[in-house]
């Protein structure tokens, strides 16, 4: 198989507007103030995580087999869901996005900008999914 930079870009632009939807929708349901406070932060993160893979985007070709999963584990949105449970999926996107990352990271070993660009999208995310985390065990 044979990906292109664009090729996994997509994929991480694709997650980064789902995760964004997914932050801002339910900062808009939530009812206690203190979650809608840290949805809308993650919300804004990956906004900026989705403009900046917009502008890296290119055209260079890699020879890797690359798999993303995790996102379709991680639940769906209902709005019939608690806050506990809106966190619940909140974490584990978090945790498949810097998996995600990382595989990133991996590809563009030799390349240190982009190797530097995803290991720090990976570490963001890890800290989203530590302060949602940390957001579940109010509950």
């Amino acid at each position: 198989m044979h990906l292109t930079i664009n090729d996994i870009l997509d994929v991480a632009i694709k997650s980064e507007e789902s995760s964004f939807q997914f932050y801002n929708e339910m900062a808009g349901k939530a009812k206690n103030d203190e979650t809608t406070k840290v949805l809308k932060k993650l919300a804004q993160d990956e906004k900026d995580h989705l403009e900046y893979l917009l502008w890296l985007k290119s055209g260079e070709p890699i020879n890797e087999q690359v798999y993303f999963d995790g996102f379709e584990e991680a639940g769906e949105l209902n709005p019939a869901m608690t806050p506990k449970e809106v966190l619940v999926v909140a974490v584990a996107r978090e945790g498949a996005a810097a998996k995600m990352y990382r595989q990133m990271a991996d590809i563009f070993k030799a390349t240190p900008d982009k190797y530097f660009v995803f290991e720090r999208m990976a570490r963001e995310e890890d800290h989203h999914a530590e302060a949602v985390a940390n957001m579940l065990e109010q509950f």
